[in-house]
């Protein structure tokens, strides 16, 4: 994996320097590839960009001996891009997966579709750990450190919807309580110990400051996509503030 760290690094070089990549309005600032291990995404906002791609790839599959996998590759069109116009033959979709992550050419779709998923598997895992005999304190020890681990990484990346938090709520209440008439409310257990609750994470809270915090961050960095965005939209004083929840 190191070794191809080092070759894909010329790779990512090149394709920067040819393509005009994502841009925020006007700006120069732009960002033409993204990658992960193995996994590269490409932006072209071009048409004639399709050959300039083409070429890169096929001098870098000369050099290196690496191929592209076509099976696992795939395109999205987004805004006015013509999907008639192929990229080395790549099947166009709706929906693509980056990084476990849900994409459509609209980020408010995008925002639902994949949070309909995680939550849905955390539901799904509560079910499955229902009729395991815990005692309390190793189910909400189980919520902590299982069913809530799955929703962080997307919290930093997708704002959480309220209706989301709201079937989280419910998925969390029903497996801590099995059944149970008398419940003790969410509020509650999300106190401190010495305040008689059972320290539960407040959900909404730390999924927007885990949000906001990512921003912050990104937004700290000089010349990315992110900080260019943020400015355009005068937020990055907003979010630079130091967090205060209600």
């Amino acid at each position: 994996m190191q070794l191809y760290v080092i070759c894909i690094n010329s790779l990512q070089h090149n394709l920067e320097n040819a393509l005009t990549g994502a841009r925020i309005g006007r700006g120069k600032l732009g960002r033409a590839t993204v990658a992960y291990a193995d996994d590269v995404t490409v932006f072209l906002t071009e048409s004639d960009e399709v050959q300039t791609l083409q070429k890169i790839l096929y001098t870098y599959e000369e050099a290196t001996g690496a191929e592209i996998n076509m099976d696992k590759s795939r395109d999205l069109a987004i805004g006015g891009w013509d999907a008639t116009k192929k990229i080395m033959n790549i099947s166009y979709h709706e929906e693509i997966r980056i990084l476990g992550f849900e994409l459509t050419n609209r980020s408010n779709i995008s925002n639902k579709e994949h949070w309909c998923r995680v939550i849905s598997q955390v539901r799904s895992a509560a079910q499955y750990a229902y009729y395991r005999k815990l005692s309390i304190d190793k189910r909400f020890r189980f919520v902590h450190e299982y069913l809530l681990a799955k929703i962080w990484y997307s919290a930093q990346i997708f704002p959480i919807p309220i209706a989301g938090v709201r079937q989280l709520n419910s998925a969390i209440s029903w497996y801590l309580w099995q059944g149970e008439i008398f419940r003790v409310p969410l509020s509650t257990l999300q106190r401190s110990r010495d305040a008689g609750g059972w320290n539960l994470t407040n959900v909404w809270a730390k999924s927007r400051a885990l949000f906001i915090r990512r921003l912050r961050v990104q937004g700290q960095r000089v010349g990315t996509v992110t900080t260019a965005w943020m400015a355009k939209w005068n937020i990055l004083t907003e979010v630079l503030n130091p967090l205060i929840l209600p």
